[in-house]
């Protein structure tokens, strides 16, 4: 790997974007971070994912040269391997945790928007500049934030291209945590360790279930938690879980 690292911290997978300098979104570095999605995603031992990065801003868009000289179909083959890669990260068994820091503008914000929970540096800025350069989204920026923040929102940021500070960005539920200045990360693997005390499967069946409300009317989305929540009893760690809540412990669970 060049452009992607994977280290483990118990139960946590971390992964690190390094391409210099601000994390450009080329093709390698999806392909690469698509591998170790794959890889995780088979390793049952992974049951939460903090994505950061170790260069100056969490991640850039497309390199914008390349906007120069593409055409249309040019443009939907690089939009279409960007967002197959984004789907890989929204629909990943277990939850995303994205460490931001630095300006987050463009592509780097909709690489945001398709993990699971966003903690920002309390000095980030961030954007949808895209409209400002003749374009629009096209890593699913505008469908996956009017589903987070609501239609009116949405037209808003990416209409105008409003920057919005670490906390506005909270205010308006873009992101769910604003770490101290240079913690982000460490906010980040906060969050996921305790995510990682919970029973995996529940928190993985959980995450379906959201993820299928979303795009889904109330009824079917009411059968669809109902029934894969019903899965969970046939499991070790329903049975785990609640034997620990009345002999007064805490669980230990093992994803089985």
């Amino acid at each position: 790997m060049n452009y992607i690292k994977l280290e483990k911290d118990g139960h946590v997978a971390v992964v690190t974007m390094s391409h210099a300098p601000i994390n450009v979104l080329s093709f390698e570095m999806l392909d690469e971070m698509s591998a170790v999605f794959s890889q995780l995603e088979q390793d049952a031992d992974t049951w939460a994912v903090v994505l950061r990065s170790d260069q100056k801003i969490f991640a850039a868009g497309v390199d914008l040269k390349n906007l120069r000289a593409v055409d249309r179909q040019g443009n939907l083959d690089t939009s279409d391997r960007i967002q197959k890669v984004f789907l890989q990260i929204e629909n990943f068994p277990h939850p995303v945790i994205c460490a931001v820091h630095g300006n987050c503008m463009g592509g780097g914000l909709e690489l945001a928007l398709s993990c699971d929970l966003r903690v920002f540096d309390a000095n980030v800025k961030a954007a949808f500049t895209e409209c400002g350069l003749g374009i629009c989204t096209g890593a699913g920026g505008s469908v996956r934030l009017t589903r987070l923040i609501g239609e009116g929102r949405a037209k808003r940021l990416i209409y105008t291209g409003e920057m919005l500070s670490a906390q506005s960005a909270l205010d308006l539920g873009i992101c769910e945590y604003v770490a101290e200045e240079g913690k982000a990360a460490e906010k980040a693997m906060e969050v996921a360790r305790v995510i990682c005390t919970k029973g995996p499967k529940g928190v993985a069946t959980a995450k379906k279930s959201i993820v299928f409300a979303a795009s889904n009317d109330l009824l079917p989305a009411l059968e669809y938690e109902n029934r894969i929540n019903s899965e969970l009893f046939d499991t070790e760690d329903r049975a785990e879980g609640i034997n620990a809540f009345f002999e007064k412990r805490k669980p230990e669970f093992k994803n089985r």
